[in-house]
């Protein structure tokens, strides 16, 4: 049996005796096989509705004893297992045809109760969450408390993944990435026994019997910490720090349309200006944003230019008052006035014309479109829960007329996903390099199809990583490599055939969707095409990707850069995967 790879698709009597080792559970572990049609083809289905695998059998674990006890058989009968949380891998790598598939759906509980406990003399409050559990289910419980972590903007995202790859989100410029807040956890190595990071083993210490590894429980968690999921073990409870949400917040955008002026204005420029708001000591209210970037089709080759002008949208979400809010939009907006009067392309009435528009056409907008409503004053004890829900950045488009923070009531949909991140010397040749790549031949004929293909620009640099108390924060002991880089850059192509599920009307095509369905399979391999592009396009002061915007065809260095070599040893030497059992192909091995 040693040697003996099982394929379990086919064969019933392996699957029974996979369900035997759970006999001795008071509560068993749900399975589903092929069999039960309904319910497996609703649970192996991944985000990425390119992807379409069939797991030989799925287990919907309670608790972390039937994780252990699952990967202890699979590991004995040398049997694969891949592992599920909310299915938002970009790579559709959580899910595999012909590999056991533990899907953690049920377990998804986020535990507000926890006590303080005492580190370094200093009580510091913990939260736990299950990796099952959601972005919209966490942060319903965490607002009643006026508490949060480091979360992403889509509902369906689970915390598992998020946290491993990383966590980039509307808070990170403020409070770090979702992993440096992540202060312990609980995970089960190859061989099903169960290891308590950091402050998982205070929480669980009537379950810990074993003092003798601090230096292995370290390094694992530091793994875990931005290194990739799967790859180490399989978590099953993430201990966060939470941080008191602001009093005062509110969200903002702004887009292309907006002004008449914006359509003079360069890409390159709206990139520099947003760069400019978002560097370190600047603008320290401005808790998050992103920089969105639509490609755009040419003729032919030659029409590709430095100098082209896109359509953009500007989001982010500020900690401040209506009128600081306004001060920054304005600065923003003096960025960009500075540019264009650098501009040699403009004449001087020109300049003086652009000028005048952006300042005064910035004034009056914001007032039409901000109000004394989106500033809301959270007071504990007498308001009934947190007013703020954070809002779509990237697929859909944000309705001037809503406010607030909402999360984005995002749809699985067919996609492709590759990043690229710029280093410390960035420059004017870089930001003119990644707008041309953004201009492209395989683009023609888009505009008949239900296809969008842009770029975001995530905002990491701000105060939080320039304080001596963050860098001396344990949580900033972390796998995630790019703490000194700028922003993220994320190339997206999508097309939106949503799901017509009858049960969730949001996801449910529109007569306008369903017109370009046909017309949508003519050009979706042009897109596909443009990404690789993308990837290997050249762009001055960039080096390595980001493994949450997971791209299959990137090599895995890439991803962890300085990190690799020590992410491989803690592999081999700490995560009793004997048989290399945790793998997909984005795995550290």
């Amino acid at each position: 049996m040693e040697n003996d790879v099982y394929v379990i698709d086919k064969n019933q009597e392996v699957i029974e005796k996979f369900k035997k080792a759970f006999d001795d559970c008071p509560l068993k572990p749900n399975f589903w096989s092929p069999s039960e049609e309904d319910s497996y083809n609703q649970l192996r289905k991944v985000f990425n509705r390119r992807f379409d695998f069939m797991p030989s059998l799925i287990i919907q674990p309670y608790n972390t004893e039937h994780v252990a006890i699952a990967t202890k058989y699979a590991t004995d009968n040398n049997i694969q297992i891949t592992v599920k949380s909310g299915g938002h891998d970009h790579e559709g790598e959580c899910v595999a045809t012909e590999k056991v598939l533990i899907d953690f759906a049920l377990m998804n509980k986020t535990d507000v109760s926890l006590k303080n406990y005492p580190q370094d003399k200093v009580e510091v409050r913990q939260i736990s969450i299950q990796p099952g559990a959601k972005f919209k289910n966490i942060k319903e419980v965490l607002d009643k408390e006026h508490l949060g972590i480091p979360h992403g903007t889509c509902q369906s995202v689970a915390i598992a993944g998020y946290t491993m790859g990383g966590g980039w989100g509307p808070w990170t410029r403020k409070y770090g990435m979702g992993c440096e807040r992540l202060m312990g956890a609980t995970i089960v190595l190859g061989n099903g026994t169960v290891k308590y990071l950091g402050t998982s083993a205070f929480y669980n210490k009537e379950k810990v019997n074993d003092f003798n590894t601090e230096g292995m429980c370290s390094r694992l968690l530091w793994a875990i910490r931005g290194g990739g999921g799967l790859s180490y073990g399989i978590v099953t409870e993430f201990f966060f720090e939470p941080f008191e949400l602001p009093e005062i917040a509110s969200s903002f955008h702004i887009s292309y349309d907006m002004l008449a002026v914006f359509k003079k204005i360069k890409a390159t420029a709206v990139i520099e200006a947003w760069e400019s708001i978002t560097s370190p000591g600047k603008n320290n209210q401005l808790i998050g944003t992103n920089l969105k970037v639509v490609a755009k089709q040419v003729s032919y080759k030659n029409e590709v230019s430095k100098d082209a002008v896109l359509d953009w949208t500007l989001n982010g979400h500020f900690g401040g008052t209506r009128k600081e809010l306004k001060i920054m939009m304005i600065e923003w907006g003096g960025y960009l006035v500075e540019l264009i009067e650098k501009d040699p392309d403009f004449t001087k009435e020109e300049k003086l014309e652009m000028t005048m528009s952006v300042i005064d056409g910035l004034k009056v907008k914001f007032d039409e479109l901000t109000n004394e409503a989106h500033i809301s004053t959270f007071i504990k004890g007498v308001t009934n829960g947190y007013p703020y829900t954070f809002e779509s950045w990237d697929r859909y488009s944000v309705s001037a007329k809503e406010n607030g923070l909402s999360l984005e009531t995002d749809c699985p949909a067919p996609h492709k996903i590759t990043s690229r991140m710029p280093t410390t010397d960035w420059n004017k040749k870089s930001r003119e390099q990644l707008v041309c790549s953004l201009q492209s031949t395989l683009l023609q004929g888009i505009e008949k199809t239900n296809i969008s293909s842009y770029i975001t620009l995530g905002a990491i640099q701000g105060n939080f990583y320039k304080t001596s108390i963050a860098k001396s924060r344990s949580a900033l002991k972390c796998a995630f490599p790019y703490q000194d880089r700028a922003f993220t850059i994320q190339y997206q192509t999508w097309w939106d055939m949503p799901t017509q599920s009858k049960t969730d009307c949001k996801c449910k095509m529109d007569s306008y969707t369903l017109d370009k369905v046909i017309p949508t399979r003519f050009y979706s391999n042009r897109a596909l095409d443009w990404m690789e592009e993308c990837r290997d396009y050249k762009i001055n002061e960039t080096d390595g990707s980001f493994i949450s915007f997971k791209d299959a065809s990137v090599p895995t260095k890439n991803y962890f850069v300085d990190n690799y070599e020590k992410l491989m040893t803690i592999k081999l030497d700490y995560s009793e995967d004997k048989k290399c059992l945790f793998k997909s192909r984005k795995t550290i091995l």
